[in-house]
């Protein structure tokens, strides 16, 4: 899984994932996440490119988005597929960080 981060107005963070998020993805991105959620308080996730989200990512999400909540942060996520979405709705992981259709109503959900 491929992760790049980049820089948006109003100190948003936004990452774009690119592969499976599947037990090989979610090792590659768990330690950046939880150094992102360590330290930032509004983070967009671009999921256009994640072709697979297996449990195990569900659970580096929610991790993140718990800990950027606890300090008052929000967490979004856009350009995810319906496969994706009903991982998200059936987990519960969509009460803990929104779900938005595209990149501004995810940033709106974060600021």
């Amino acid at each position: 899984m491929q992760m790049t981060k980049e820089e948006l107005a109003d100190d948003v963070l936004k990452v774009t994932l690119a592969g499976s998020f599947d037990i090989a993805g979610s090792g590659e991105v768990d330690m950046p996440f939880a150094v992102i959620a360590g330290s930032r308080r509004k983070v967009v996730i671009d999921f256009t490119e994640v072709d697979f989200l297996a449990s195990i990512g569900v659970r580096v999400l929610v991790k993140a988005g718990r800990a950027i909540g606890n300090k008052g942060g929000r967490m979004a996520l856009f350009g995810v597929n319906d496969a994706a979405r009903k991982v998200l709705a059936s987990t519960g992981a969509d009460t803990i960080m929104t779900v938005a259709d595209d990149q501004a109503a995810a940033v709106a959900a974060v600021t």
